[in-house]
């Protein structure tokens, strides 16, 4: 036999339904937003060189827990509102590869309260510094005087300066940067620090930083002194960049993995292997640190 049932009571039934699917399904959140566009790097200039920089990266804390590595420029969404505790470390490619982001160990991180409001965006510009535990090894602007980058007794082209008081495309800032040319007749070009530098063999984070152009593909090494003999060890091949871009070249392995080494050298070196009748590699506000 069929039961009818209320209508109330079907309505009761519908009504617990909905409110155990709202259980289960819960409202969503409105976020609040925070944009980011770039870093602000300052520096001591006679000790610690340029404010350039290639940060390329936002590392993101929220009251001490990770959101996210965010790619400049950024907005995202932050699920918070009122006032949390904001920590941006500035992240770069290591090596300039994309697969490679790191928070740069050198750099500081950017801390400041914020007043999050759901729907609303928070613009906020971070602004980080060296560690005062950063040890510049090296530093070369090509400002001042003395040398102290020169061709080694490989190259058959030279190491020089270009210079100009007025705005010139090959000089990446101050009146100077370092250049040097190869052809189809001056076919390898290398040079290499002057001095020789003590650097950490114990697994420490060591980084040589530059700022270059070139048309050519170039190669970055490093020169490990014992008591008696050198070894000569590759750290990177970069490509070709028209525009003046910015590396940061991880090199603990190489420093490390020569652990009999006294101190070292760093050299650039060009090899002409395709016949080309003009190459250039510039390079300006190189620092060896650890």
């Amino acid at each position: 036999m069929n039961k009818r049932y209320p209508y109330s009571l079907i309505s009761l039934f519908a009504l617990i339904f909905m409110s155990s699917c709202e259980l289960y399904n819960p409202a969503e959140p409105t976020p609040a937003y925070i944009h980011i566009d770039k870093f602000i790097l300052n520096t001591a200039y006679l000790t610690e060189g340029s404010n350039s920089h290639k940060i390329t990266d936002a590392w993101v804390y929220i009251d001490d827990q990770l959101l996210g590595c965010f790619e400049l420029p950024a907005t995202f969404p932050v699920i918070a509102e009122g006032t949390h505790s904001v920590k941006i470390r500035p992240g770069i490619k290591v090596n300039g590869i994309a697969a490679t982001r790191s928070p740069y160990p050198f750099y500081s991180k950017h801390e400041q309260l914020v007043n999050f409001q759901a729907g609303t965006t928070v613009t906020l510009t971070p602004s980080v510094s060296y560690l005062a535990t950063t040890r510049f090894a090296f530093l070369e602007d090509f400002e001042g005087a003395g040398v102290t980058i020169s061709a080694t007794s490989n190259s058959d082209t030279t190491f020089q300066e270009i210079y100009s008081i007025t705005p010139d495309p090959n000089v990446f800032e101050g009146t100077s940067s370092g250049v040097a040319y190869i052809d189809a007749t001056r076919t390898f070009f290398e040079c290499a620090t002057v001095a020789k530098y003590p650097l950490p063999i114990n697994g420490s984070y060591v980084f040589l930083e530059f700022n270059y152009k070139c048309n050519y593909e170039f190669t970055v090494s490093v020169i490990a002194y014992g008591t008696s003999s050198s070894v000569q060890y590759t750290a990177l091949n970069l490509n070709p960049s028209s525009n003046w871009n910015k590396a940061y070249i991880y090199l603990t392995p190489n420093v490390s993995g020569a652990f009999t080494a006294v101190d070292y050298k760093i050299a650039w070196g060009m090899l002409n292997s395709s016949g080309t009748d003009s190459a250039a590699l510039l390079l300006d506000n190189i620092k060896l640190v650890y």
